[in-house]
């Protein structure tokens, strides 16, 4: 197999080389920008990009490498086959909002080309890890400041060699989505629409799986809420404590009338997906007390929000005192867990995880599915 037997229009090989036009580096810190929930939303605050900030590229890896602080991760951009997400080969582990990827469908029609790109997990063994660190012994095509302060290079792989040698590898392990589950269904959708071509690819950054950091999305409660029917719902299922602070919070964290509590369980959880903090809340919490039902975990419920892991606390909190709402603080589950139920085809709710870093979009630019 050669590389060119792997790339973009081949029948050969899930993982293939990038065939792309990549931003030029004067336009990288202007062009790139972090990764939105709402594509659409987020183009019309979005400074206008003109066609030249973009040059052709000829079919490659790329490794590419996030670093925020002292964290630093490196990932794999390639091209990889859309129906790899259908056949069972990349598995995700995340329910989609309908109403969210009908809007992506309707983004992606009406946008001739697209750069926004989903991250894959892949146990990235020593083969893989040896390519990409000789690759980044090379001077880097682009190095530039994301917007929150991180920083990204790129580079790309040379050599025929070294492409066999990461599509090879990476064929033959199951990958799991870590990031992009409505933006793979929105381009599964566009797909299908298009008749299925043979060879259509979807542009994604692998990383490892040990290099990612996973956290939960929490939930709160517009209000207002009777704070005293919430907590006589906790204590039937939780052993219910107050403490002063958040950073107190071993188990489920409750804000609610200005105090926070900390919810340990009292009760055995079940087995798999329906025993996750976002399903137990639900289940013993939200569906008793506010009538908010477990199928909408995922915030589709009007008076449901979801609260990012890494946005200030105290402020989600500061809204409840405003409105009398309630906030519940979760827990991601281990990876292990989340790996172990996306092989069984268990499905969480939407917005039950993140990983971060995410890959940022704008580095990329590829022509729009059946390109």
């Amino acid at each position: 197999m050669t590389a060119a037997d792997t790339g973009p229009g081949s029948s050969v090989g899930v993982v293939r080389p990038l065939k792309a036009s990549l931003v030029r580096p004067d336009w990288a810190a202007r062009a790139v920008v972090p990764m939105v929930d709402g594509l659409e939303e987020g183009d019309r605050h979005r400074s206008p990009v003109p066609p030249t900030a973009y040059e052709d590229s000829p079919p490659a890896f790329y490794a590419y490498r996030i670093r925020h602080g002292t964290r630093d991760h490196l990932g794999l951009v390639a091209d990889v086959r859309v129906d790899a997400f259908t056949s069972g080969g990349i598995r995700g582990h995340e329910a989609v909002d309908p109403r969210r990827v009908d809007a992506l469908v309707r983004h992606y029609s009406k946008t001739p080309a697209h750069s926004e790109p989903v991250a894959l997990l892949h146990p990235f063994g020593p083969g893989v890890k040896q390519v990409l660190e000789r690759t980044c012994d090379n001077p880097p095509l682009l190095h530039f400041p994301g917007p929150d302060g991180s920083e990204h290079t790129v580079w790309r792989v040379a050599g025929e060699d070294e492409e066999v040698r990461l599509a090879e590898a990476l064929d033959q392990a199951v990958q799991y989505v870590a990031d992009g589950h409505h933006r793979v269904a929105a381009r599964l959708r566009v797909w299908e629409l298009a008749g299925r071509p043979a060879d259509d690819g979807i542009l994604c950054v692998i990383f490892a799986m040990d290099g990612l950091q996973l956290s939960a999305f929490h939930r709160r409660v517009t209000g207002p809420v009777d704070a005293a029917q919430l907590l006589d719902a906790a204590t039937a299922h939780f052993a219910v404590r107050r403490v002063s602070t958040a950073g107190e919070v071993n188990g489920v964290g409750l804000y609610v009338a200005g105090q926070w509590h900390d919810l340990a369980d009292a009760h055995a959880r079940p087995d798999g997906s329906a025993g996750l903090d976002v399903a137990v809340l639900h289940s013993r919490v939200l569906g008793p007390a506010l009538g908010i039902a477990p199928d909408m975990a995922g915030a589709g419920h009007a008076r449901l929000e979801v609260v990012p892991a890494h946005a200030p606390i105290h402020q989600a909190a500061a809204q409840c005192d405003q409105d009398g709402g309630a906030l519940f603080v979760l827990n991601p589950p281990p990876l292990g867990t989340l790996m172990a139920m996306a092989d069984r085809g268990e499905v969480l709710p939407p917005k039950t995880t993140y990983f971060s870093p995410k890959p940022s979009r704008g580095i990329f630019l590829i022509s729009a599915l059946s390109r």
